[in-house]
């Protein structure tokens, strides 16, 4: 078994309000015996679910996210509303 701890930054928006937000997630990536892939996303001494499966705005609550690479908050246009 191969443990690997790793950092990635996102940039989300919300399509909803219009809201952008980044943040940066550490990540312990396990490789099992069998190569399986295992992430975890440590939060407080606990692990929690991937920042990416169902991101909520955390001004209006909204699930309707755009995730993009880290940096891109600024540049980001919403076409649609």
């Amino acid at each position: 078994m191969h443990t690997e701890d790793t950092r990635r930054a996102y940039s989300f928006v919300c399509l909803g309000c219009g809201h952008g937000w980044e943040a940066e997630y550490d990540i312990h990536v396990t490789v099992d015996d069998e190569t399986r892939i295992i992430a975890t996303y440590p939060l407080d001494g606990k692990a929690v679910p991937s920042p990416l499966q169902s991101p909520r705005c955390p001004a209006c609550e909204s699930r309707k996210i755009r995730i993009m690479r880290p940096g891109r908050v600024a540049t980001a246009y919403l076409y649609e509303r």
